[in-house]
């Protein structure tokens, strides 16, 4: 039978949460009340069962369950607590009860077996929509001879530097490779050139069409809108010292919006201003950290894409998946290349000189991998590198070879790009810290220079809660700057607080994970700035816009000299200080600490204990989905 009441469960299931049991519920009796067939008590157990663990994986960020995973699952156990979790039986025996209800795609139900996998129908649709698009737009159409000659001159004079003799110049080979097809997608990692890249992807797709196309750009968040629009504008003005026709290099854009704001997105509603009926204006779009793209937000993208326009999408496959639901990138992604078809291959080398491996079943054609960084040479390089490959060994002894000194002048006095702070010093270090980059802040002339200085650091940390997470930290830092300057007050608004956005409002064009600063206007009255990303940057200035918030406007929004590391994707700092919880956690992985190590520019410092950062490697994040396979 279907269990009564949550509390009497939760105390079954450790990590469960009333919305998967009331979910579940109300899911096990839509399913049951048309169903032919009449089910035990002990079915409809197991059904529900099946319901609460699909609602719960859901929570997780996966797309759907397959039934092989819960087949002996003790789900919900926690020896260490005393509670039992819910014992799954076999895989025929959970297929046996699912075929009893109406749960195929035919079936107009909210919950779908597909290929052994449960869903809710509402995120099947979406994976199923997002599947045939990109399917839509693989195909390859090879260059006319005039074009192929017209590319191949433009990638000679647009590149800066010579090939490396005997080493593929996987840059080289995306601008090849993306012209003749309406899906591109470039993956790599921080400092491999993905904006340098597709600035010239552009570029050739532009000469191609003769400077005509309509080229719209987005990022999830506008942090990572700012940060597309820098480099795209800094990589124009490198072409045009390079003698780069002029003309070429002013039709690509220099403006970038949220992807939000690029759908119309509004007030009290879930759906869109664009989509199918009201289709973007635009015959190209590039979206940038696709990583931190859900797969619903990816189907209302698509949906709103005309069907003959192109796709540019980048990112770093290794990095977190979305918070929300999807493994979008990792999906759409292989790792190793599995090669490309004898054609895609021959205009390759026709117009970049560059031989790629050959494999004509390869369904990653549309894909290209950079390989070589361009930024990351000696330790944060080293050090992202073994940790996404799991290698503890290697990590700690870098880490450990760099231990804190106090009796160092500044936090980055030697020339290492590495700090490893033990996790009993971390009050001590935090201290300093405070000192030489938040205290600063507070006390800059300006709002434009309290900015630049926000940018130097940021505290990242895994949890929200804990000892070491966000809300405690914040609470330290605020602690500590306090003693030295009475105009902090903590929870509320004063001159120099960092603060991050925590939910949407279309009306003043703010979004969850906005980062501004409270500071004094010309009036003298305090007001929230924001960086304005859809501005053009100051050249002469070289600085971003901002646009001033009324206090009074504000959606919710809470302090941020500490953010947690899946808030800082699309960002980057000077100095990036990770602190890790005091024990081991089920949410640390290789992918959630070389994510936090890439915010990193110049330096990186982890608090930790050798015991936590071991145990946080041999931990994978996996989530469940199937568009891979549907694609």
């Amino acid at each position: 039978m279907i269990p009564l009441r949550f509390d009497t469960l939760s105390q079954q299931v450790a990590g469960l949460e009333a919305i998967d049991f009331y979910l579940a519920r109300d899911l096990s009796r839509c399913l049951l009340e048309p169903s032919h067939k009449t089910l035990s008590g002990t079915e409809q157990a197991l059904l529900f069962n099946m319901l609460l663990a699909l609602h719960w994986f859901l929570r997780q960020g996966n797309t759907c369950l397959p039934v092989a995973e819960l087949a002996g699952l003790s789900f919900g156990q926690d020896r260490e607590k005393g509670i039992p979790g819910l014992q799954f039986p076999g895989k025929i025996e959970l297929l046996a009860v699912l075929a009893q209800v109406a749960i195929q795609p035919e079936d107009t139900g909210p919950v779908v077996l597909d290929r052994e996998a449960l869903y809710l129908r509402r995120y099947w649709i979406f994976e199923c929509e997002v599947a045939e698009d990109l399917r839509h737009r693989m195909q390859f159409l090879p260059l006319s001879e005039a074009q192929h000659k017209s590319i191949t001159t433009l990638v000679k004079s647009s590149f800066p530097r010579a090939p490396v003799p005997e080493e593929i110049d996987w840059q080289r080979v995306a601008v090849a490779n993306a012209v003749g097809r309406r899906l591109s997608i470039i993956s790599g990692g921080p400092g491999t050139g993905k904006t340098f890249t597709v600035t010239r992807v552009l570029l050739a797709l532009q000469a191609l069409h003769e400077g005509q196309l309509r080229i719209e750009m987005a990022a999830p968040t506008g942090k990572a809108a700012q940060r597309l629009k820098e480099s795209i504008s800094q990589a124009k003005q490198q072409l045009q010292k390079q003698g780069v026709d002029s003309g070429l290099i002013n039709s690509i854009p220099e403006t970038a919006k949220t992807l939000h704001r690029l759908l119309g997105f509004r007030p009290r509603t879930v759906h869109p201003r664009l989509g199918v009926e009201h289709p973007l204006r635009c015959d190209l779009l590039l979206i940038d950290e696709v990583s931190m793209i859900d797969i619903a937000m990816l189907a209302r993208v698509l949906r709103a894409l005309p069907e003959q326009a192109i796709l540019i999408m980048l990112g770093d496959a290794d990095q977190l998946p979305s918070v929300e639901v999807g493994s979008v990138m990792a999906d759409l992604t292989c790792r190793p290349h599995p090669g490309y078809s004898g054609v895609v291959a021959a205009q390759i080398e026709a117009i970049t000189g560059q031989s790629v491996p050959v494999d004509e079943s390869s369904r990653f054609g549309h894909l290209t991998l950079l390989t070589k960084t361009y930024r990351f040479g000696g330790e944060i390089g080293i050090l992202a590198s073994a940790v996404i490959q799991s290698d503890g060994k290697q990590s700690w002894a870098l880490l450990h070879d760099h231990e804190w000194q106090q009796t160092q002048a500044s936090l980055l006095e030697d020339s290492a790009q590495v700090t490893y702070i033990p996790d009993h010093r971390t009050d001590e270090w935090l201290k300093n810290a405070c000192l030489e980059y938040y205290r600063p802040m507070l006390l800059a002339p300006s709002v434009d220079d309290a900015f630049l200085q926000l940018s130097q650091f940021r505290l990242l940390t895994p949890t929200r809660v804990g000892n070491q997470g966000v809300v405690a930290l914040n609470d330290r830092v605020e602690q500590i700057l306090l003693r030295s300057n009475m105009g902090i007050r903590p929870g509320q608004h004063y001159r120099g607080r960092p603060i991050m956005v925590t939910e949407n409002h279309y009306g003043v064009r703010l979004f969850n994970g906005d980062i501004g600063l409270v500071w004094t206007n010309e009036e003298g009255h305090l007001v929230a700035y924001f960086e304005d990303s859809e501005r053009e940057t100051d050249k002469d200035l070289n600085q971003t816009p901002l646009r001033q918030v009324n206090l009074a406007r504000l959606p919710a929004v809470e302090t941020v000299y500490a953010m947690t590391i899946h808030k800082t994707q699309g960002s980057e700092f000077q100095h990036v200080a990770i602190v890790l919880p005091e024990v081991e956690s089920a949410i640390l992985s290789p992918e959630l600490l070389y994510t936090g190590i890439t915010r990193a520019k110049q330096h990186v410092s982890i608090c930790t204990s050798e015991a936590v950062w071991k145990a946080a490697l041999k931990k994978r994040a996996k989530r469940y989905s199937g568009l891979a396979q549907r694609l």
